[in-house]
């Protein structure tokens, strides 16, 4: 047992690494085991940044934050990489030879990369738990005391984020809380996703009042959870489990907290250089140290861009030009204007989504081009429109206020107030500003699915109602993860379709 944690440990410190500033640049320490470490503040420091940098490992997965919110909400009509169109397809549970390790759609049906981070969460709640409160910096023991809750509330709503975003992805999952390592997932049954969205409420519940709002001043803001990021967290829980009422009191917090305002129009695409007035939570990946490479096939900027950001003169994945189109009938539209190029190839025109072009030549070596955007997680747009739908989809309806909302958003971004839109229409404007607000931003399939729960008309072109209503949106899992776990079975949907 101590072996594993050993390795888990020395992976996490080493991933820890590669995050943001001061935050991660943390002095390694001589013997990384638990009997030397989780000694001092700085320990402490090191083993909450290694949960951030474990989470953008599970994310940075075959693209999987992108793949799993963007690639199969109808954003891409199409993809010239084969295992990335079956995703576009619904196709799930294609064969895929379990010998192909890096193969990108059995990487997706791996849930392992977050049960890492989920025991690091763990582990850090243990140790940071068991510290006194004497060894964390602090210049009285209320700002001791105070320091180690900031840990503590970090790792609670880790713990939560990754069981919110596994519960959207494969519903049910093991419910792992104890200190163990990540292996330990293999021990347990899939708990239902009811019960898994209860703790990851309970978890960031605690995480609320244990961190403080947004430090402006601070270099690590936005990429280290504060109380802002643990209510939007609350928020998207509760909008997921049709709950509006809490959901809209969760947004309303952050909102009137003063803590982030939207970015104006002539800034827009500084959103995704990262830690922007607007951002309130991020994965951390806008530094060398963080970044990923762009010529890597399996990353975003390869599946994404063209010349002159990447070699090629058609994108990989192909926007869906009949959605961009449709979505922003305003050229006036910021999020149209600066988002989006046009690319051709011969007579063939191609939409370019180009929100992720922070690209960093190395050394002045072609090859070797660095991709520095941070993965936007939550930011205030996104927040505000959650609270219109709150407004327009819950069990109390105030479709004024909620267009209201849409138009604020619209505003910022130089596009015309939506006028006439009455009644439960007011549901698809929402849904149709979010996909504007957001695309490509790892939202689109969830909101989709939370509008076909809302409206109960089909959102997704190769799912069927029927297909929807026996869950079809929710990934399978690998077969290879029954050969240590006897306890666990097949998402029900693709039980027998997965090859």
């Amino acid at each position: 047992m101590k072996r594993k944690h050993l390795l888990i440990y020395t992976m996490a410190a080493a991933l820890s690494t590669a995050s943001c500033r001061k935050f991660l640049d943390q002095t390694p320490v001589s013997t990384p085991t638990d009997v030397t470490t989780w000694q001092a503040d700085g320990d402490a420091n090191t083993g909450v940044a290694a949960c951030y940098s474990l989470i953008r490992a599970a994310f940075n997965a075959s693209i999987g934050y992108y793949a799993y919110g963007d690639l199969a909400s109808g954003e891409f009509s199409s993809s010239d990489q084969p295992d990335f169109q079956k995703v576009i397809d619904f196709n799930l549970g294609a064969g895929v030879a379990s010998t192909a390790t890096d193969n990108p759609l059995l990487k997706l049906r791996l849930w392992t990369p977050f049960f890492t981070a989920i025991a690091q969460s763990n582990r850090a709640m243990s140790f940071i738990t068991a510290m006194p409160v004497t060894v964390f910096n602090g210049t009285s023991d209320a700002e001791k005391l105070a320091q180690k809750n900031k840990y503590l509330g970090e790792a609670y709503f880790t713990r939560a984020f990754c069981y919110f975003t596994m519960a959207r992805i494969w519903g049910d999952v093991p419910l792992v809380l104890e200190n163990t390592d990540a292996t330990a997932a293999q021990q347990y049954a899939r708990s239902p996703q009811t019960d898994v969205l209860k703790q990851a409420i309970k978890d960031v519940s605690q995480a609320i009042q244990y961190l403080n709002w947004k430090d402006s001043g601070s270099s690590d803001r936005s990429v280290r959870a504060d109380k802002g990021a643990a209510y939007a967290l609350l928020a998207h829980i509760y909008a997921w489990m049709g709950n509006y009422p809490a959901c809209n009191a969760a947004c309303d917090a952050i909102i009137n907290s003063g803590s982030y305002s939207l970015m104006p129009s002539a800034s827009f695409m500084d959103i995704y250089k990262g830690q922007s007035q607007e951002s309130i939570f991020e994965i951390a990946q806008n530094t060398l140290a963080e970044g990923y490479n762009a010529n890597v096939y399996y990353t975003l900027a390869s599946q994404t861009l063209t010349a002159p950001y990447l070699n090629g003169t058609v994108p990989v994945w192909h926007v869906n030009s009949s959605l961009v189109q449709s979505l922003y009938s305003d050229t006036a539209d910021v999020r149209l204007k600066k988002g989006f190029i046009t690319v051709k190839n011969g007579t063939t025109s191609f939409y370019e989504c180009i929100k992720y072009t922070n690209i960093q030549t190395v050394n002045n070596n072609a090859a070797l081009k660095v991709a520095l955007n941070n993965i936007v997680i939550f930011r205030l747009a996104d927040i505000i429109l959650l609270k219109a739908e709150a407004l327009s989809a819950g069990q109390t309806v105030n479709y004024v206020a909620a267009l209201s909302l849409v138009n604020e958003v619209r505003s910022a971004r130089n596009a015309r107030p939506l006028a006439g839109v009455l009644g439960t229409a007011v549901v698809q404007a929402v849904t149709d500003e979010r996909g504007r607000e957001l695309f490509l931003e790892g939202h689109r399939t969830f909101d989709l699915i939370r509008l076909e729960r809302i409206t109960k008309q089909q959102q997704f072109d190769n799912v069927t109602p029927g297909e929807f209503a026996a869950g079809k949106t929710y990934w399978p899992i690998d077969p290879n993860l029954f050969l240590n776990n006897s306890k666990i079975i097949q998402t029900p949907f693709w039980i027998g379709k997965v090859n």
